[in-house]
């Protein structure tokens, strides 16, 4: 009987993972069909997309409907592009933005977390030294 080993997730490196989102990136593969390539297996139960977001390949906003429209650009830089300046100035205005977002989402987070404890008069915040 001659069956390919399954492997489990746990066992896949980052650099094979990694290696799969950017398969999937370019298009020539569907999640299933790496997915099985690397593992064995028939359903990968969204692992794909878990990475993506685990390694910034795609935005944690869960309401996107398409994945792939979902980042603006990739984090993959291809070693031809790396010594570009006017790509890297890009990559960096890029970086920026998403921190500039990242950051005004968190302050509003922090100025909804106030409003309601005033209003509510309850608090939300985990005390420190609380288990």
């Amino acid at each position: 009987m001659n069956r390919k080993k399954i492997r489990t997730v746990g066992s896949l490196s980052r650099e094979e993972r990694e290696s799969m989102i950017k398969e999937y990136l370019t298009g020539q593969y569907t999640k299933v069909e790496l997915w099985k390539k690397y593992t064995g297996q028939d359903n990968e139960h969204g692992k794909i997309l878990d990475w993506m977001r685990k390694f910034g390949y795609i935005s944690d906003n869960r309401k996107s409907s398409s994945v792939k429209a979902s980042y603006s650009t990739p984090l993959i830089v291809n070693q031809s592009n790396t010594d570009d300046p006017i790509t890297l100035q890009n990559r960096i205005k890029e970086l920026e933005k998403q921190l500039e977002h990242a950051q005004l989402k968190a302050e509003g987070y922090e100025l909804m977390i106030d409003i309601a404890e005033k209003e509510l008069k309850i608090p939300i915040r985990k005390k420190s030294g609380t288990k």
